[in-house]
């Protein structure tokens, strides 16, 4: 495939094509180039995850001008780390590499696509079909605050997440998603161990989890579902707890009505910056399950 971008004197090809091994130093070059806000370390977990696939735009004489990646989770597939270096922007290189994020996630039976989109590329994405959906509200607290105490949690315990709860956690996941996160849950964990907590009723089934992630001083929060707010309050508090003097984040995906605004509020978060949410095509029907709190750090989810 390629793209052609215009350089003010000239338009010069720009191939697109698959990442490999040899392109890592340009695509930190142009990561920092970009001032890319994402946590750096999610580009290198979401290499490791099964499926997904990279491609960059290559410029005459060998800089990566642009990247993206294309990650399927079943019935869904993420867009994500779409960037293109600030001296060929115009010239539909993101349009080019959006597209074969686009067709790859097709090719693997995925039905809707999704990504977050900024302000500046919202044009772009609409252009290829995009709808928006919802707006993603990151949400911060100051670490050494007062954690409230909820009402007691009569019926659940709270623990924490062992390895042997993965298989019922990956299908309550999966039921309540829509899609198979399996492969993702396991290597935030893997890069994250004794992060993850699990709520379970009387029975022993799981009716919520949490996992948390290190990023320098900060702690994120995500994925994080939970069968009702009393659950989620129990399963926040415990994190909170755990996580100590450090600052912590989540990234919550709801319309403003959503019992998590009102959650992560009532804990002493403040509301901070925002991403629409868009999608491509048509999402896999409501399979009921827990209620999502906050994604991921790593992904558009």
């Amino acid at each position: 495939m390629l793209a052609f971008t215009d350089t003010g004197e000239k338009k010069e090809r720009v191939l697109i094509r698959g990442l490999d091994e040899a392109d890592l130093g340009g695509v930190r070059e142009l990561r920092s180039a970009v001032r890319w806000a994402a946590d750096p370390r999610a580009f290198e977990l979401l290499r490791g995850t099964r499926d997904a696939r990279w491609a960059v735009a290559e410029a005459p004489g060998g800089p990566v001008a642009g990247m993206v990646g294309a990650v399927p989770l079943g019935g869904i597939g993420i867009l994500c780390h779409l960037a293109v270096h600030e001296e060929y922007r115009g010239g539909g290189i993101g349009t080019a590499l959006s597209r074969w994020a686009v067709a790859y996630l097709r090719g693997r039976g995925v039905r809707v696509v999704r990504l977050y989109s900024t302000r500046q590329a919202e044009g772009l994405y609409r252009s290829l079909g995009f709808r928006p959906v919802c707006r993603r509200t990151v949400y911060r607290r100051e670490g050494g605050e007062r954690i409230p105490d909820p009402a007691p949690l009569c019926g659940y315990r709270v623990e924490a997440l062992l390895m042997g709860d993965l298989p019922e956690l990956y299908g309550v996941d999966a039921w309540s998603y829509g899609g198979d996160r399996s492969h993702l849950l396991f290597a935030t964990l893997r890069h994250h161990p004794g992060l993850g907590l699990v709520a379970r009723d009387r029975t022993g089934r799981i009716k919520g989890y949490l996992i948390r992630s290190r990023s320098g001083r900060s702690v994120r929060i995500g994925p994080f579902l939970a069968e009702n707010s009393r659950v989620a309050r129990h399963l926040l508090r415990a994190a909170l707890a755990q996580s100590g003097e450090s600052p912590v984040e989540a990234s919550v995906p709801e319309p403003p009505g959503s019992p998590a605004h009102a959650l992560f509020r009532s804990f002493g978060f403040a509301a901070g910056s925002e991403r629409l949410r868009m999608e491509l095509g048509d999402g896999p029907a409501p399979g009921g399950g827990l209620e999502q709190y906050a994604t991921t750090a790593y992904l558009a989810t």
